[in-house]
Parts: C-alpha cells; sequence; structure tokens
C-alpha cells in the first residue's frame, strides 16, 4: 500500500537529480530524467542521463520540463512539475 510518504520520497529522488543536473548541465548531451520501479527493492528510482540510453517505451522525461527560473532569473528545480510525476508514479489506496 502506497503512502504520502511515498510519494514525498520519490519528489525528493527527483528534485536532488535535477538540482544535480542544474549544478552540471554540461555533464549530459540531451538530458532526460528517467524514472522506474526497482523491481528488487520495490522502491521508485529516479535519475538523469542521457536521451540516447532509453528507448521510445521508457519512461523518459525532458529535464527542461522540470526547470524554471527564479525572480532573479535563475534556474531552480520546478517543485511543482516535480510533484506531478511523482503522483502520476504513486497512487494512494
Amino acid at each position: 500500500m502506497a503512502s504520502w510518504q511515498d510519494i514525498r520520497e520519490l519528489e525528493e529522488r527527483i528534485y536532488e537529480e535535477v538540482e544535480e543536473y542544474i549544478n552540471n548541465p554540461e555533464a549530459y548531451n540531451d538530458a532526460v530524467l528517467h524514472i522506474y520501479l526497482d523491481e528488487d527493492s520495490m522502491v521508485h528510482c529516479a535519475e538523469i542521463d542521457n536521451a540516447d540510453k532509453y528507448r521510445i517505451e521508457d519512461e523518459v522525461y525532458p529535464v527542461d520540463t522540470l526547470i524554471r527560473f527564479d525572480d532573479n532569473g535563475e534556474r531552480e528545480v520546478d517543485v511543482d512539475a516535480v510533484s506531478d510525476i511523482a503522483n502520476s508514479w504513486i497512487f494512494l489506496d
């Protein structure tokens, strides 16, 4: 049974990955966020990698859709977009 805590943990994983990307974007070429369920641990995982690593049917999201600009024009994680993705992966019973 899923809980709010499960959703928050996935949000945190996504947030950390996007924040890492913001701090080091040159490490990637055409970056995407990949979400998947680790079937051994039954934990939802998030990782950012190059798009060419994945097939079309893989669950990937363009990283740029998870970034917004703050009032000073600096890039930051779009917490609303992160929440939307986490909530689309984990459903409360």
